[in-house]
């Protein structure tokens, strides 16, 4: 117990997270976790010691939640601390997507909290062991190497911080501590149902690495924190080499050309993460294509959020897409205003309406209904590794799609697709839609738009 406590003390101290002139929130769930964190906190010494307000969400999943709030209420009184609590009513609970719903409803109140109470800071009792479960996920799905770093100990929160200073300890360490302290806490029965992926990595596919290792999680944590000092070196390093091949708002080509293959890959995905979002993969790649083709010294390239990347000989800049280009001008992206036609061929033109009008504006098409951050739709050029999401999951290529359907050569080097904000392809033209998973209050949240095509009757 007083071992913890010593080496919790000394991680405070190398981390500076917080002292003694600070108001910290800590979310307690009266889980072991939680229960621990928050007595190693209010154990610390007088110059490490913050001022603590115990912030707890009443789920009302189990019959056991009420006993858990009325023990942290006792808990919180004998050892004279200020708790807030905040019902989540069973009556606001989704029928699908209740953790993530759960997770929402617990963070907005911690904000609230924090901002009562004037407090810059949140704790949580996030640990060693969910930190491997994390980077595990993460590894498994696939993604970026810098997501394998999994879990930050900070990181901006509603104006303040959200740390997590328990990330050093396992599980274990953190049990035989609260057992130790005699600390009573609950376990909570949904933590046991397999049917979460999360509990299958922590009973199932941790345990059995375990089983070959028993220190495997400590070593994925070291693991995670050579990670994290070669990302942050790789950071420093790039931005220096960034700032060497750029002139202003412009990517110098023959100066980036010389660069090691493998740091042009990374400094020109450091220029675009600059100027847009959500830069994919495949994205990077057809840049990286484009401007390596010697044979093609000018060229312009559809990007996220309506913009468009020129490659004018030895100059590379983004610019914004030219609006409503005109017939044969469909290698630039078209920013598309709901209720506006575009024409998209000599005879055809779209429109994106809203789904709430009557009368000649609400035209007949197809019904769609798409998430705010998804706005604005563009039209732009089919593009190698364009894909439309699934119903039944997954991505169809469009090139496949092309194939499948026997769309003649000529036929598609004209063909467009309407995209999101994000540049993921909503429609192929007169072909194939996507699908977007909808989430339980879409209704509420995303926007209904009809999609129109309509056909010139001709001379």
């Amino acid at each position: 117990m007083a071992k913890l406590e010593e080496q919790f003390k000394r991680h405070l101290q190398r981390g500076r997270f917080f002292d003694k002139r600070d108001r910290v929130v800590v979310a307690v769930s009266a889980g072991v976790d939680s229960m621990a964190l928050l007595s190693l906190v209010t154990r610390l010494p007088a110059p490490l010691r913050p001022a603590v307000t115990v912030a707890h969400v009443n789920h009302e999943l189990r019959r056991q939640s009420w006993q858990e709030e009325e023990y942290l209420r006792q808990y919180c009184r004998a050892h004279d601390l200020p708790l807030l609590v905040r019902h989540w009513p069973r009556s606001a609970h989704p029928q699908t997507g209740i953790e993530e719903a759960a997770r929402r409803f617990r963070y907005h109140f911690f904000a609230e909290v924090m901002a009562a109470r004037q407090s810059p800071i949140l704790l949580t009792a996030h640990h060693q062991n969910d930190l491997a479960e994390t980077i595990l996920m993460k590894l498994v799905r696939g993604g970026q190497l810098s997501q394998l770093v999994g879990i930050n100990a900070v990181r901006p929160f509603t104006g303040g911080r959200l740390i997590r200073p328990l990330l050093p300890f396992s599980k274990e360490q953190l049990r035989a501590y609260a057992v130790a302290a005699g600390i009573r806490w609950y376990e909570d029965t949904t933590n046991q149902d397999l049917i979460i992926s999360r509990n299958r990595y922590r009973h199932e596919i941790i345990p059995a690495l375990e089983r070959e290792n028993p220190q495997f999680v400590q070593h994925l944590a070291s693991y995670r924190q050579q990670l994290t000092d070669l990302l942050a070196w790789q950071d420093q390093e790039v931005q220096g080499q960034l700032d060497r091949v750029q002139d202003g708002e412009e990517l110098c080509l023959d100066k980036w050309g010389q660069l090691p293959e493998t740091a042009q890959r990374l400094v020109l995905q450091r220029w675009l993460e600059q100027r847009l979002p959500n830069i994919k993969q495949r994205l990077l790649d057809e840049v990286v294509g484009l401007l390596k083709n010697s044979t093609v010294p000018q060229r312009s390239l559809a990007l996220p959020g309506g913009a468009q990347l020129i490659k004018d000989y030895q100059r590379c800049r983004i610019a914004e897409a030219k609006k409503n280009p005109g017939k044969g001008q469909h290698e630039l992206s078209t920013v598309v205003e709901l209720g506006q036609w575009y024409r998209v061929s000599d005879r055809q033109a779209i429109r994106v309406g809203t789904a709430t009008g009557s009368g000649p504006d609400h035209l007949a098409g197809q019904e769609m209904w798409l998430a705010p951050d998804q706005f604005p739709l563009r039209l732009r050029p089919w593009q190698a590794g364009d894909a439309l999401r699934l119903k039944q999951g997954g991505h169809q290529l469009v090139r496949r799609i092309l194939i499948d359907q026997k769309v003649p050569n000529a036929a598609r080097q004209h063909q467009l697709v309407l995209v999101d904000a994000h540049d993921e392809p909503v429609w192929l033209l007169g072909r194939k839609w996507a699908w977007f998973t909808r989430p339980v209050d879409y209704r509420q949240r995303w926007r209904h738009v009809i999609i129109s095509m309509k056909k010139d009757k001709g001379d």
